[in-house]
């Protein structure tokens, strides 16, 4: 137990331990064949998981969906929604999944591929 200066408990917030540089969020790069050919469908999968956490959070919410070459890229706020993501990308359509969290942060990146 600690205390302050006048012998009280001192009272700890989940604030106070929050480090501000650890960057949040997360990236899922979605790529393969199959993506081109059901891209329609995977970003009606990919709003949908977005619809669902931000009625829960309206803070957590998929911040960009692009798509560069052949790939899709999906930018969120928070890694728990790129994590859901993924794995209802990997429930939904199979394919290989992997995911990576960058040491000490809390932002992950997700690579989904499917090739037929």
């Amino acid at each position: 137990m600690v205390r302050n200066s006048y012998g009280k408990e001192k009272v700890h917030r989940y604030e106070q331990w929050r480090n501000p540089d650890v960057e949040e969020g997360g990236i899922i790069r979605i790529s393969g064949k199959f993506s081109l050919d059901h891209e329609t469908e995977i970003i009606n999968l990919i709003k949908h998981e977005d619809k669902l956490a931000q009625e829960r959070n309206p803070n957590h919410k998929v911040t960009k969906i692009e798509k560069e070459d052949d790939m899709l890229i999906v930018e969120t706020s928070v890694h728990n929604l790129a994590e859901r993501i993924g794995h209802a990308l990997k429930r939904a359509y199979k394919g290989e999944f992997e995911l990576k969290f960058r040491p000490g942060e809390k932002f992950v990146e997700i690579d989904w591929r499917r090739e037929n």
